[in-house]
């Protein structure tokens, strides 16, 4: 699986920029996760969000 990092942030009074790293099979999958998340601040906070696609990380495992 990977990591594909989202940049949200606010544009109010005083802006907030913060990451989030979403896990997911693909970038469909993660775009969808992104927009669910970014509903749900939307509604918490009730101000705009954008969301910005940053990248991607892959996940090591280590074997023991």
């Amino acid at each position: 699986m990977k990591q594909y990092i989202f940049t949200f942030s606010t544009h109010h009074q005083q802006p907030v920029v913060w990451e989030e790293a979403i896990i997911a099979d693909g970038m469909m999958d993660a775009c969808v996760k992104a927009k669910k998340l970014c509903r749900r601040y939307e509604q918490e906070k009730q101000i705009p969000i954008r969301i910005q696609y940053k990248g991607v990380r892959y996940c090591s495992e280590d074997i023991a």
